[in-house]
């Protein structure tokens, strides 16, 4: 039964630093661990909701940690199921800063939260509160392939992330030369088969001359789709390159939606719209987000967080593909389950998974660090 009355009481930061098992590198960036703002909001009634955003380096995160906390006091006092109203009120708030950056991703976390316990409170798993009718969610692997592994550590990879069950999987672009990036994919190509869905991502990291060629050479690959080849801020690039290209170019996940996405869109910048759950400023915007992707007829795909994408993209017919990037599993009491390729939606009400609060203690970095 649907509580009455809800009101938000608080919300609890926290900084964990979850090693990666291996530093991983694309074309703009090496990452050793996540540094994530884990967060955690509770009602007066005593209904508990959780959200997570994360930044590239300890300080940064504790830069999240306090806009968190100032952006729950736009909301607090409020009912946690006005989700539009809460949203636009925290957005309002942070206008004098700027709504994207830190802010769009604060918002993001206790967004996501509110919803958690929304869905608690209806006595439902989020993705049946929001009308969803697929339970399994295809999904692809996303957590190996890096752009510094070796040819053959790529092909050791491919073909074990293909024996644990994915069907589908994405490689990172980038090297120097397009010949090495080639080379690549033809060895991910040999270990996993011609036919098997192969996803790859610049990552920002070419220019559009570059990335003309690119996509050109590898249209006999038989790509799911090129991802992010130039700089995000670079619409007109993307749009030439989705217009010139036999391959499906997708691109958002690093601009600030639904009105950076809307952008590219009205470009005609991307063939699939990838849509960042922290830079969407949580599920209430990604869900204008992938409302815009329906009107311009484009399919959608959340980037990471698939603890909360695989439930939005149940509710979105439009939706394809939903990343497993395990980041967060360490610091969860029980992961999302992957069975035959396919996220496995909770039965349980809200998202359906707790932060183990050990873990929060245990990944919490020394004070300073």
């Amino acid at each position: 039964m649907a509580a009455s009355s809800l009101t938000l009481l608080m919300a609890t930061p926290a900084h964990v630093r979850v090693p990666l098992p291996r530093p991983l590198e694309v074309s703009t960036f090496r990452l050793p661990a996540v540094d994530t703002c884990a967060v955690t909001v509770r009602t007066r009634e005593g209904l508990k909701g959780i959200g997570w955003c994360f930044a590239f380096g300890p300080e940064r995160a504790r830069a999240l940690m306090a806009m968190v906390r100032d952006l729950f006091g736009v909301i607090a006092g409020k009912d946690p199921r006005d989700a539009e109203a809460n949203w636009e009120a925290m957005r309002r708030s942070a206008s004098f800063v700027g709504r994207e950056g830190l802010s769009a991703m604060a918002i993001g976390a206790l967004d996501t939260a509110c919803w958690d316990i929304a869905a608690q409170a209806a006595g439902q798993p989020l993705w049946r509160l929001l009308g969803g009718a697929r339970r399994e969610i295809p999904c692809y692997a996303s957590e190996g392939l890096w752009l510094n592994a070796s040819r053959d550590e790529l092909q050791r990879e491919a073909a074990s992330l293909k024996g644990r069950g994915f069907r589908a999987m994405k490689l990172r672009l980038g090297k120097p030369s397009l010949e090495e990036d080639l080379g690549r994919v033809r060895a991910v190509r040999e270990a996993i088969g011609e036919d098997f869905p192969l996803m790859v991502d610049a990552n920002q990291g070419w220019g559009l001359e570059h990335a003309r060629r690119a996509c050109r050479e590898l249209e006999a690959e038989r790509l799911v789709w090129i991802e992010e080849p130039v700089d995000h801020e670079d619409i007109p690039a993307m749009a030439a390159l989705a217009g010139e290209s036999a391959t499906d170019i997708c691109a958002g996940e690093t601009n600030y939606g639904p009105g950076g996405l809307a952008r590219i869109l009205e470009a005609g910048g991307a063939d699939v719209l990838m849509a960042d759950l922290e830079r969407c400023a949580g599920v209430t915007g990604w869900l204008r987000s992938a409302r815009l992707a329906e009107k311009f007829g484009k399919p959608i795909t959340p980037h990471l967080f698939h603890e909360v994408s695989a439930h939005l993209m149940s509710a979105c017919p439009h939706a394809v593909w939903c990343e497993h990037m395990p980041w967060w599993e360490p610091i969860l009491k029980e992961p999302m389950p992957v069975k035959d390729g396919f996220f496995v939606l909770p039965d349980r009400p809200g998202l359906g998974i707790e932060f183990d609060e050990a873990s929060l203690r245990n990944f919490a970095p020394p004070a300073g660090g």
